[in-house]
């Protein structure tokens, strides 16, 4: 059916009476509707606009409430009709039209409208819809080529939406150990920790207050940078199952985020050297303000969104890999650990022949751990065969990367580059890339190389090292020093 601000109250009673308890509960003075001669005389004329006035509401948001009520209730499509003429999907289409409409709001704001002029119609369209559809709609989009930085520019409204609504359904609650428990109890610390850099930055009103609260402030965002090992738990624990759930848009649309977050605590540090208090002020307040729409947006929709879809297995596949990444202030211990599984090559498989001798497969696997490198091989179907298991681990890996295409365990801003380099290793016309990086005060060399037997391409084999002690070797050693 077709709604607009001019129809009739009366008509929609008699259509849907299940409506007037929704007018009632929009404003009080609605509650005249419940006396069977007014719901036949004044609001037979009344139009939707002039009970809007009467109760003192946005036409507009009036007219989207009792769209979305009618599909609620009724499952009827419903189509809004503005004053213009113009006819926008509401509530209660279908998946299809949802989806179509959610993308349209999304390629105007590229086109330059203000999250503002938005906002009505996006929380028109997506109120009742579940933490997963939304997830759905945003990974149609991407594999049509929308990028996952334009995408990223609804994630406000979408905190704004869900904090809304107060009848979303919540999690039961997990035993200690579940991975989504672990990160709850992260958030909580998180939102504690912001909160008290929140607290600091209250007294800061000039250079003299700055003077005294700035080691509390280095201390408290270094302290709430711990946040950042939460996110790579989510990217290499959560994100690879989310793919393998077909839900491979959300976690790269997240990811973006994450590295925002991260450039902002490298902002706020930096400007923590410095004297004057008014870049401090506002690296630290983005900072605090982007951490806890982070823990919004994991509560109340990545949390409900990976606990629809993943199986008891795949949270205790989550479960067995985190202790490779690591925890922010919380961990479980053995608590909800499932039992190790036999690994590939355990066990007593026979010598394996090399081009030069043969070794036992647990000899190769120790050998391959105690490389001064971090290794990772990706196959020909450029999904991740290995890595290594090194005890001072450069980058984060855990085995929730094995069978992952290796162009989701990347950043999206360097995506492009991985796959510049497999292209190029797999058509001949590149064997080697190489990158190096500062780190955390540490040196660290990147070296790509693509692995050929006798021309065929098998893969590509990606080394890291932290050279920050081999760069700063001067002179010569010869003689033997265990120091």
């Amino acid at each position: 059916m077709e709604l607009s601000t001019k129809t009739k109250i009366g008509d929609l009673l008699d259509a849907y009476p299940f409506l007037l308890e929704y007018l009632v509960k929009q404003s009080p003075k609605f509650s005249k509707l419940e006396n069977p001669f007014l719901r036949k005389t004044v609001a037979a004329f009344a139009s939707v606009s002039k009970a809007a006035a009467l109760g003192g509401l946005d036409p507009d948001d009036f007219l989207a409430g009792i769209a979305v009520e009618i599909f609620r209730k009724s499952n009827d499509s419903v189509t809004l009709v503005n004053s213009g003429g113009r006819k926008e999907l509401a509530r209660g289409v279908s998946r299809e039209e949802r989806i179509e409409a959610f993308k349209g709001i999304v390629m105007r704001l590229h086109g330059g409208e203000s999250l503002d002029s938005l906002r009505q119609e996006f929380h028109a369209l997506l109120k009742d819809v579940s933490p997963a559809e939304v997830g759905a709609m945003e990974q149609r989009l991407v594999a049509e080529g929308i990028p996952e930085s334009e995408i990223k520019k609804l994630c406000n409204l979408h905190v704004e939406l869900f904090t809304a609504d107060a009848d979303k359904p919540e999690l039961p609650l997990l035993p200690d150990g579940h991975p989504i428990r672990t990160f709850q109890a992260e958030n909580a610390l998180a939102e504690e920790k912001a909160a008290n850099l929140s607290t600091i930055l209250g007294g800061v009103r000039d250079e003299l207050g700055y003077s005294g609260a700035r080691n509390a402030l280095k201390n408290g965002v270094a302290d709430l940078a711990a946040i950042i090992r939460h996110y790579e738990r989510k990217e290499n624990q959560l994100f690879p199952i989310m793919e393998a759930h077909g839900l491979t848009a959300p976690p790269q649309v997240m990811w973006e985020i994450h590295d925002d977050i991260r450039a902002m605590f490298k902002k706020a540090q930096a400007c923590l050297e410095s004297a004057q208090h008014a870049p401090v002020v506002e690296a630290v307040s983005e900072l605090v303000l982007a951490v806890r729409d982070m823990v919004f947006k994991e509560e109340r929709i990545l949390f409900p969104m990976v606990f629809e879809a993943f199986s008891e297995e795949d949270w205790r596949k989550v479960r067995r890999g985190e202790a490779e990444i690591g925890f922010a202030w919380v961990d479980p211990g053995d608590a909800w650990l499932p039992a190790a599984g036999t690994t590939a090559g355990g066990g007593a498989a026979g010598l394996i022949p090399l081009d030069c001798g043969r070794m036992e497969p647990e000899v190769i696997n120790a050998l391959l751990k105690h490389l001064p490198v971090d290794m990772t091989f990706v196959g020909p179907d450029d999904r991740v065969q290995y890595f290594s298991q090194t005890e001072e681990r450069i980058f984060p890996r855990s085995e929730g990367i094995i069978g992952r295409e290796v162009s989701k365990c990347h950043p999206p801003k360097s995506v492009h580059m991985v796959e510049e380099i497999l292209a190029r290793f797999k058509s001949g016309e590149r064997d080697t890339a190489e990158f190096w990086i500062e780190l955390g005060g540490r040196f660290i060399h990147i070296r790509y190389f693509a692995v050929r037997r006798e021309g065929r391409y098998l893969g590509c084999l990606e080394v890291s090292q932290d050279v920050t002690a081999i760069r700063a070797l001067q002179g010569q050693q010869r003689l033997l020093d265990w120091k």
